[in-house]
């Protein structure tokens, strides 16, 4: 049981810190755009918009996957 447990951790860790991780990296090269170009500042967020709604699908879909796949099936029946 102890296993099964520290493998429940460690994917909930990959599912949680993979996209912060790509996120923080959005965003500083985000900090670093707007340092060099700030008149276009509105150009620069619609390009990183997209790439953030992707990333928060992607990992959102990935911990409900791992919801889905850890959890037992039982049938409710009335």
């Amino acid at each position: 049981m102890g296993a099964t447990s520290i493998i429940l951790i460690c994917l909930f860790f990959l599912a949680v810190n993979i996209p912060c991780i790509a996120i923080a990296w959005l965003g500083s090269k985000y900090i670093g755009e707007l340092g060099r170009f700030p008149s276009k500042t509105a150009a620069i967020q619609m390009s990183l918009c997209l790439k953030l709604v992707v990333i928060e699908v992607a990992s959102f879909t990935f911990i409900l996957m791992l919801f889905k796949a850890l959890s037992p099936d039982v049938e409710t029946g009335v």
